[in-house]
């Protein structure tokens, strides 16, 4: 099942529904703080000679002197910072402060610039940093005294711990507010929130791990998490499967020069599935691609009766790419107005397509269509820049769908999947996924996960999308065997099959005949 990806306001929203319902908010930060406890000592067992914390007047604080006094228990007497005026502590975190006055650890104030001096000292000592500051309410940039704190411990070699969220990271967009200590591990509690899945805050927050606070996940949420658990899904192939069952996927792409990306959309659908593969490639370009193929097939067709051929053959697929290698000239632009239009099948639409369409005009397509922009595609189909779809990309994955209402899959770290009433976020990856002709391939096999489903709606559509950014997402993690560089996309497309054989070992195999 996706996990729920809380945005600030439904974070703030649970909690608060927990409490009116008598849920008692210091139950649930006990729950929080013994749960990071134990999480840090299993991961942190050789850092715990000295670990300091530091806590704001806040929730944030409050679950840290809770990881405090369990450190205590534990042997591992912590230095403790509060970074306040301690009269300003209340509520459920005034009780977990008292907790721990109660076995004889007080937080050093620090209120002012000279009080800074006693954390300053334990720069080299400190074999630990657990930061317990801001969490998810933070919604202005941090300043003052705040800001120096978060600036020293910036320089620290020690390893550092967020509680819920890194201090300054915004729990909705993940941007910085002001400034942002990063972490090597960020525990979040309940539930993953959307700014530790969102650039820059996605860096910033280190390895995320979610503990439970004692009450299950919320049942609805605005965004959902996916990963390695939601691809199990699959099912096996009657053993009476044939080449039909698995569709037949149509690849329009292919100029001279860049006959490469409808050669590897083809190559990842096979891969991903497709029983057939036919290339449509500009009549000037099929030659090279003919020399090139050895499974796929290729249409033929002239300059003049190419969309009318098209169209014609197209009854006999199941699904559609568009784009890949098209060419960006007026010709191109032709193809792609009619076609993103008119294809009676679900299409995906990629690369050049993605340049020479313009996204309202897709509200007429008459099949579900399936839009993979990067962000520099992003932005020229919103007339916007790069720099404002990677600020905010749940923003600009939604402006997508309303404008074209169609699936909006934005590449890139935590690739988006969107729909009009859903969005999920991918949280597999690497960066050696950012090479040439990468997107090629999620596009090849989205295409067959479509023509298999026999996808004729938006939720199906949907689930095909989800599925295939996933699948691609792992294969090119297992095809880059740990390294961030140096993968080629006709790899991602390879370790398919082999992806699918464990994914398909927890399906029920088939009875052999003896």
């Amino acid at each position: 099942m996706p996990r729920p990806l809380l945005s600030r306001a439904e974070s703030q929203a649970i909690d608060r529904k927990l409490i009116e319902q008598g849920v008692p908010g210091i139950v649930l930060m006990e729950n929080a703080g013994r749960g990071a406890a134990e999480l840090i000592l299993k991961r942190f067992a050789k850092q715990l000679a000295c670990p300091v914390i530091v806590g704001g007047p806040g929730q944030n604080g409050g679950d840290a002197w809770v990881v405090a006094r369990h450190l205590r228990v534990h042997g591992f007497p912590p230095r403790c910072f509060l970074v306040a005026d301690p009269s300003r502590v209340r509520g459920d975190s005034a009780l977990a402060l008292s907790a721990l006055r109660a076995i004889g650890i007080d937080p050093t104030p620090i209120k002012c610039p000279e009080d800074l001096q006693a954390l300053l000292a334990l720069k080299h000592q400190a074999s630990l940093i657990i930061d317990g500051l801001f969490g998810t309410g933070l919604d202005r940039p941090i300043d003052g005294i705040h800001r120096l704190v978060i600036e020293a411990l910036c320089q620290w070699p020690a390893p550092k711990v967020a509680l819920d969220i890194p201090s300054g990271v915004c729990a909705e967009s993940g941007g910085v507010l002001g400034v942002a200590l990063p972490a090597d591990l960020t525990i979040t509690f309940h539930a993953p929130k959307r700014g530790l899945h969102h650039p820059p805050g996605l860096r910033l927050a280190g390895e995320v791990v979610t503990v439970d606070i004692g009450v299950p996940p919320p049942p609805t949420a605005s965004a959902w998490l996916i990963g390695l658990e939601d691809a199990r899904g699959l099912s096996r192939r009657p053993i009476d499967a044939h080449k039909g069952t698995g569709g037949h996927v149509l690849v329009i792409g292919g100029s001279p020069g860049k006959t490469g990306a409808a050669l590897l959309a083809s190559r990842a659908a096979l891969r991903a599935g497709a029983g057939l593969v036919t290339i449509a490639p500009r009549p000037e370009a099929r030659p090279s691609i003919e020399a090139k193929v050895l499974e796929a097939m290729t249409l033929e067709f002239s300059q003049e009766d190419a969309v009318p051929t098209i169209l014609e053959f197209v009854s006999r697929a199941e699904s559609a790419v568009l784009g890949p290698g098209l060419g960006l000239d007026p010709i191109a632009k032709e193809w792609v107005e009619r076609l993103a239009i008119e294809l009676p099948v679900p299409t995906v639409i990629d690369a050049d397509a993605l340049r020479l369409l313009n996204p309202l005009a897709l509200r007429q397509a008459v099949a579900p269509r399936i839009l993979t922009p990067h962000p520099g595609e992003a932005a020229s189909m919103l007339g916007s820049s790069i720099q404002t779809i990677q600020s905010n990309r749940f923003a600009a994955a939604q402006s997508l769908v309303e404008l074209s209402h169609a699936i909006v899959v934005l590449k890139g770290a935590r690739s988006i999947i969107a729909s009009r009433d859903c969005l999920f976020v991918c949280e597999r990856g690497s960066p050696a996924l950012g090479t040439a002709g990468s997107g090629d391939v999620l596009a090849g096999i989205i295409a067959a996960l479509l023509a298999e489903r026999r996808a004729q709606d938006l939720q199906s559509a949907f689930e095909a999308a989800w599925l295939g950014v996933l699948l691609h997402a792992i294969s090119g993690e297992r095809a880059a065997q740990g390294s961030d560089r140096g993968l080629l996309a006709s790899q991602i497309a390879d370790a398919l099959p082999s992806l699918f054989a464990e994914l398909l070992g927890s399906a029920a195999p088939h009875p052999h005949h003896h």
